[in-house]
């Protein structure tokens, strides 16, 4: 059966924005599928929640993996802006087995919006921290952008008046906890929120600098 492997960037200066990329690769899967109608395989999408690409010996046996599998496909193809250490090798490793390199330079996605929450001031008091709009179930709300998140409010009849009372925070990155969207926090000292683990952390607890 022919394969197609998909070769693009995963690297990232945090865990967050390397498992961005990592979706960004189920992405450009399904798009070689698409295209060129038989299995598309990107070891990238997935092994990133299996090893720990900052380790080096863990890294080393994710490219080894990829390189195993590149050898069982028919085709590699070139997605994103950029081309990594990573990508390097995997395209001189088709190159050596004789494996076509097609370019796809002009494919790079879009930036979905940012998950955005819907909050206001406790008792109009910024320094008591925000509450945060809610289901029934008691969770907090995202919403798909700040437009997606002014729209429900308006068809929920919060006038443009009240809207100025109203604060709408963008995701900064994903827990690495969970899974789930990071907020800025509002407990002075702390970095981030993740209203699914219930819990504040340190800019280095997710893995970030700042």
């Amino acid at each position: 059966m022919a394969l197609t492997y998909v070769c693009s960037p995963l690297s990232a200066p945090t865990r967050a924005e390397m498992l961005a990329n990592a979706a960004k690769a189920s992405t450009y899967m399904m798009k070689a599928e698409q295209e060129f109608g038989n299995r598309a395989v990107a070891p990238h999408a997935y092994l990133p929640f299996l090893l720990d690409d900052t380790a080096p010996e863990e890294r080393a046996l994710a490219l080894e993996f990829g390189q195993k599998l590149l050898a069982m496909c028919t085709r590699l193809v070139v997605y994103g802006d950029r081309i990594s250490s990573g990508m390097s090798a995997e395209i001189m490793k088709a190159e050596e087995l004789g494996i076509p390199v097609l370019q796809r330079p002009g494919l790079v996605l879009e930036e979905a919006p940012k998950p955005v929450i819907v909050g206001r001031c406790i008792n109009g008091v910024t320094i008591n921290g925000l509450e945060y709009l809610q289901n029934d179930d008691g969770e907090v709300l995202y919403f798909k952008g700040i437009t997606a998140a002014k729209d429900y409010l308006r068809e929920h009849e919060v006038t443009d008046e009240e809207m100025e009372d109203i604060v709408l925070r963008e995701s900064v990155g994903t827990c690495i906890r969970c899974g789930d969207p990071l907020f800025p926090s509002d407990i002075s000292g702390y970095a981030y929120q993740c209203f699914k683990c219930d819990e504040d952390f340190y800019a280095f607890e997710q893995g970030r600098n700042s």
